[in-house]
């Protein structure tokens, strides 16, 4: 059963990510340059870094009406989040030698493109991904044309009886070329990994070198960090299964309070997150049940199960992008610790006490007790996010469905749960 309600959630992703386009647009507020220099402010549709290198759709703040423009048309164009795309000349990669010849074939002219800038100064750094996915990244000192592309090469070569890979850092000898006026840097480059990351710290080091003691522009985030806090409430209804049958012992609602970490990686137009969060929840799920023993008497039991519990799911959150209003979905596991278990059960006789509380499995106290302190459970959620809503901080509203396997699994007995969560977020981190 539990299987089900992850594979209903990658349904449900895979549903949003098939809606048309259009209905997908995610405009933020961002800039125009013309040719000219002067800089048009309204909102721009992210689109990706591959089709973002395309083109840019735009419109001016207030009004629906979109406009694109293509590279060539504009000096560049940005986000208000720190994202720039600067049209630049740019050359494409030669493709490889067709079989049976060693001539690489002819490579594509350049096209003007909208190359991202990762770190901007005496030179700059610039990057977009092409068809395949695939990023590329470039290098340009000021005053030169078009900028160099930094290639890694990958190749297979003989080794004994089969191949290997081998992998040929080229763009370190572009970059050794282009900053051989600042030597102190030039150890360095021979560690530089072919990594976005790696590339923006060597580009900020030439640049630091030749205009020493100036702050240089911040890059743009290539990962999005928040910190939220969450409140709701969650209902559960426990399976009691035992050797004489099996029972559901539902919990009323109970408060339910958590902090969540969100990582949003710069991919897919920013609409996955990865998430981890940390929930406490205490609930009482109360039932009934009979046994007969070996006499063939029959004994009604009153079943209490109250458990405190701190809930560790780590999620993927796919989101449509928008301005005012983003739908998501989100699947994921969750670990549960529970520092306390109190189950219990009681005698009844015609509805009315026959006993004292006892444990609810025999031999559940002591160096015997058949309780675990974790359980693993799936989870799958809907919501809706509102961005930027109180003051730039974003708030949104989801519901969760969660099958673990219970904190008892002994011989016999099992004790799995179905939890219901209601949360509402708030976004500590501003937009």
């Amino acid at each position: 059963m539990k299987h089900h309600y992850f594979i209903s959630g990658l349904g449900v992703l895979l549903a949003i990510d098939s809606l048309p386009a259009q209905a997908q647009a995610d405009f933020r507020p961002g800039y125009l340059v013309r040719p000219a220099g002067d800089t048009v402010r309204g909102q721009v549709n992210y689109r990706g870094a591959h089709r973002g290198a395309q083109q840019c759709l735009f419109r001016a703040t207030g009004e629906q009406a979109t406009t694109t423009w293509l590279p060539a048309q504009l000096k560049g164009y940005g986000l208000l989040s720190g994202e720039r795309f600067s049209s630049q000349l740019t050359p494409l990669p030669t493709p490889p030698a067709s079989p049976g010849s060693p001539v690489p074939g002819p490579g594509e002219p350049a096209r003007q493109l909208f190359l991202e800038v990762l770190a901007d100064g005496p030179a700059s750094l610039l990057s977009r991904k092409d068809d395949a996915g695939q990023e590329h990244f470039y290098v340009q000192k000021a005053g030169a044309a078009q900028p160099t592309e930094l290639v890694q090469v990958r190749q297979q070569v003989p080794d004994g009886a089969g191949s290997r890979e081998q992998v040929l850092p080229v763009y370190r000898g572009v970059l050794t070329e282009q900053f051989a006026d600042c030597p102190a840097i030039l150890l360095s480059i021979s560690k530089t990994e072919f990594k976005a990351s790696a590339l923006t710290a060597a580009v900020g080091r030439y640049n630091e070198c030749r205009q020493p003691g100036q702050v240089a522009p911040p890059s743009p985030k290539r990962a999005e960090v928040s910190l939220e806090v969450l409140v709701g409430g969650q209902a559960s209804r426990t399976t009691y299964d035992f050797p004489a049958g099996s029972v559901k012992l539902p919990a009323n609602w109970a408060p339910e309070v958590g902090v969540g970490l969100s990582l949003g990686r710069r991919l897919l137009r920013q609409k996955l997150t990865f998430r981890a969060e940390l929930h406490y929840v205490r609930q009482v799920a109360e039932g009934s049940a009979s046994e007969t023993n070996y006499f063939g008497t029959t004994q009604t039991y009153a079943l209490r199960f109250a458990t405190a519990y701190l809930r560790l799911p780590i999620l993927v959150r796919y989101a449509i992008p928008g301005t005012r209003v983003r739908p998501f979905a989100e699947v994921g596991a969750s670990i549960n610790y529970a520092p306390s278990i109190d189950a219990q059960r009681r005698p009844t006789n015609g509805g009315s006490s026959g006993g004292d509380w006892q444990p609810l499995v025999p031999g559940q106290v002591g160096p015997g007790n058949p309780f675990r302190e974790y359980e693993f459970g799936l989870v799958a959620g809907l919501g809706v996010q509102f961005p930027g809503l109180l003051g730039g901080h974003s708030l949104a509203l989801l519901g969760r469905a969660e099958q673990s396997n219970g904190f008892l699994l002994i011989g016999g007995y099992n004790t799995s749960v179905l939890r219901g969560n209601v949360l509402l977020s708030f976004n500590l981190t501003k937009n």
